[in-house]
């Protein structure tokens, strides 16, 4: 086209020229329109669409995986590519299928049609990449032997650090050993790689070869981490003092200064240390270790159970959270914070029994604990234990006497009781502390009124009960 026009106009256009069935010249416009801007959407679905018409399907296959690479999310690509593969490269149609089948969450079919793109081709490259993205589906799904499996046989073919890196992660989880082989591996083919050996440090590290660890440490502070494990604690704040400023107030840092404290029995700085850690990281299991792993080198056995349970509930690891917290609770049975944390561990673990033995035992030593005292009472009078519910109350009345809710309870009991002037004095002291807002104020005022409520109103005698009963009809 001579005279330079936008896009819009370009396909507008074309448009025109479609309606009346000139395609060449649509297809001049929108390839004008395509030279000006390569990554325009409607541009590349318009020159696709025409190419199709045009019957030019080497174009239009060109045209739509662009667009696939620019809106991978969008199907319209897929589809219109499958009927362009279907008859004439069944390789390409089945990626694309599990491509497609992928993009809508069918990993299990997508899996089975990768399977037959490496079925349908003799070429290496072609089955590699078949493989790769059928070995990628296979995590997704939780099959990782099947995955190794693909990986592996690429391995056969190729070297690939991507490759050696999906092994490595895959193996970090499920078997120590054979990522230290992989990774050994990896390294025989891309010596330069630190990434590879970071992480084969890491795994040293958590296997307990220190040494081997320090050999393949890259970084300054897994260097220092190697060290300080076994217990080379001046060779490791060497490389401490080296890291700048900004790095000294990293999680990482502060957990080794922890524990170069720890090693050298000064256990005040190694507690500065992991406060400081817990500021920036609260959530951080790491922080419980440490302190429990200080308060056990120090023989304090209260502080060390009650820490190592908060590390395992941390964890969500419960059953042996609650195992700490009973040995923490046992060497300090009168400690208010441990039978607060026993009292919310057994709730969330749905011993409602257990929750409330604790509670009671809260309530016998924090005597005025509202929350515990309320607790109690809503437990007894739902499990029909009302006198022990009024227990409670009392108590709770003892303690405030304008609490508005225990006032209500308070009256509830007394009329289920007959006990209608007792309940009435408590339903009367509702209304002059309960919020104008109060759902119950309409109903209490009610019963009030009710000649039920009278002064007068005697309660039931035993006599009387067992004369109404013999003469009801």
């Amino acid at each position: 086209m001579s005279t330079k026009i936008s896009i819009p106009q370009a396909l507008a256009k074309a448009a025109e020229f479609e309606e009346n069935e000139e395609f060449d010249k649509a297809y001049e416009c929108l390839k004008y329109a395509y030279s000006a801007d390569k990554t325009n959407p409607e541009v590349l679905q318009q020159l696709a669409m025409t190419a199709q018409l045009m019957h030019n399907t080497e174009d239009a296959i060109n045209y739509w995986n662009e667009l696939m690479m620019i809106q991978p999310e969008n199907p319209i690509s897929y589809s219109q590519l499958l009927d362009l593969y279907f008859h004439d490269n069944k390789y390409e149609y089945y990626m694309t299928r599990a491509k497609l089948k992928t993009l809508e969450g069918r990993l299990q079919q997508a899996v089975s049609d990768y399977k037959k793109a490496i079925s349908n081709t003799s070429d290496d490259k072609e089955i590699i990449n078949a493989r790769y993205l059928l070995a990628q589906s296979l995590e997704l799904i939780d099959k990782p032997m099947q995955a190794i499996d693909e990986y592996l046989r690429i391995l056969d073919h190729e070297h690939n650090e991507n490759v050696y890196g999906s092994l490595a992660a895959i193996y970090y989880n499920h078997d120590k050993d054979s990522a230290i082989d992989i990774l050994k591996r990896a390294l025989e083919d891309y010596p330069k790689n630190d990434m590879f050996k970071e992480l084969l440090a890491k795994i040293y590290m958590e296997t307990g070869n220190y040494e081997a660890s320090l050999d393949y440490a890259i970084s300054p502070l897994s260097k220092a981490k190697a060290l300080l494990m076994q217990e080379k604690n001046d060779e490791a704040m060497e490389i401490l003092k080296t890291c700048p400023e900004s790095e000294k107030k990293t999680p990482k840092y502060l957990t080794l200064m922890a524990e170069y404290y720890y090693n050298r029995d000064e256990f005040d700085k190694s507690m500065e240390c992991i406060s400081e850690l817990e500021k920036l990281d609260g959530n951080n299991p790491l922080v419980f270790q440490m302190r429990a792993l200080v308060y056990e080198k120090q023989g304090m056995d209260f502080e060390e159970h009650f820490n190592w349970g908060k590390y395992y509930i941390k964890k969500n690891s419960f059953d042996i959270a609650l195992n700490e917290y009973l040995n923490a609770y046992n060497s300090n049975p009168k400690n208010v914070e441990i039978i607060n944390e026993l009292i919310n561990l057994y709730s969330s673990m749905n011993d409602n029994i257990a929750a409330i033995e604790f509670t009671e035992k809260l309530a016998n030593i924090d005597k005025t604990n509202v929350g515990a005292l309320k607790r109690l009472a809503e437990f007894y009078a739902e499990s029909g234990y009302d006198d022990r519910a009024l227990e409670y109350l009392e108590r709770l009345y003892e303690i405030n006497p304008r609490d508005y809710d225990v006032l209500l309870a308070l009256g509830k009991y007394y009329e289920g009781k007959k006990k209608m002037q007792t309940a009435k004095e408590y339903y009367e002291q509702f209304l002059k502390y309960a919020p104008s807002a109060s759902l119950d104020r309409e109903k209490i005022e009610k019963k009030l009124k009710n000649a039920a409520m009278d002064e007068d109103y005697e309660e039931e005698g035993f006599l009387d009960k067992i004369i109404n009963f013999f003469t009801k009809k």
